[in-house]
């Protein structure tokens, strides 16, 4: 019991970790893929500290910022919840905005992103209702607490969805993870029974321990393999890709923050 203790105690710390700093991620691969696109616009590159300071840059300034100042708030918990509540909006926003210059993408692709930013958010409203508060005193918020619960819940539903009914998806899969068919129905079920539970509030922390080891699988064998997507019809630019597949650390870190659920 005492090594199970521990373990727990691990996972606990590492999906503090991976919320708290993912701004951070968010922040590294928004300034390389804005470099990349730079380079690769012809007339565009910067040679001088002049350069950069064009007008079109700016919106990319005003985001690394919001990234950086959410992402130290959380860490060094600094007014870690307003910057939680922060970074949630700033999740809804930025994703706003991204998928409206990816509008000529696939419907399945934008509804797959859309559905893990939301995720995203759920995991920073963890955080701004006070579950991941390091100081006692303030009450939790047990309503934003519920939501973020049940947006991680919808997102489990919604990747089992777009498995199911997204042919791109379930051939991706397919692909990439040994088993063909039978491997599709248990992905399809290690999404919706762990939802489900989730959803309800049901043994919620012991679900979410056992749909990120699912995460981490289809993440690291499927989301994180950019050739393919990048061959696949959708077309995915690399750094659009990787942001993507990132963005799945920050529901591993969600999930693995409901092991503090009690009655929620």
């Amino acid at each position: 019991m005492a090594v199970l203790d521990r373990v727990l105690r691990v996972l606990d710390a590492l999906g503090l970790f991976l919320i708290t700093r993912f701004p951070f991620i968010e922040l590294f691969v928004l300034l390389m893929s804005t470099g990349e696109e730079a380079e690769n616009l012809p007339g565009a590159r910067t040679l001088t500290f002049r350069d950069t300071l064009r007008r079109e840059y700016l919106l990319v300034y005003i985001n690394a910022l919001i990234f950086f100042v959410c992402g130290t708030g959380m860490t060094l918990d600094l007014k870690r919840r307003k910057c939680g509540l922060a970074a949630a909006l700033h999740v809804v926003v930025y994703t706003g905005v991204t998928l409206y210059q990816l509008k000529k993408s696939s419907e399945y692709l934008i509804v797959r992103m859309a559905a893990r930013s939301a995720a995203v958010c759920g995991g920073y409203l963890f955080v701004a209702a006070g579950l991941t508060d390091s100081q006692r005193g303030q009450a939790k918020v047990f309503q934003a607490l519920k939501v973020s619960r049940q947006i991680l819940a919808f997102y489990l539903f919604c990747n089992a969805y777009m498995v199911w009914a997204s042919e791109e998806d379930r051939l991706a899969h397919i692909k990439n993870i040994p088993g063909g068919q039978f491997m599709i129905v248990m992905v399809i079920a290690l999404y919706v029974i762990p939802a489900l539970s989730i959803y309800a509030g049901y043994e919620a922390g012991y679900f979410a321990r056992i749909v990120v080891w699912h995460l981490v699988v289809v993440s690291a064998l499927v989301d994180f393999n950019t050739k393919y997507w990048h061959r696949s019809s959708s077309h995915v630019a690399f750094w659009v890709q990787i942001q993507h597949a990132a963005r799945n650390l920050a529901v591993i870190g969600s999930l693995l923050l409901l092991g503090r659920k009690r009655y929620w």
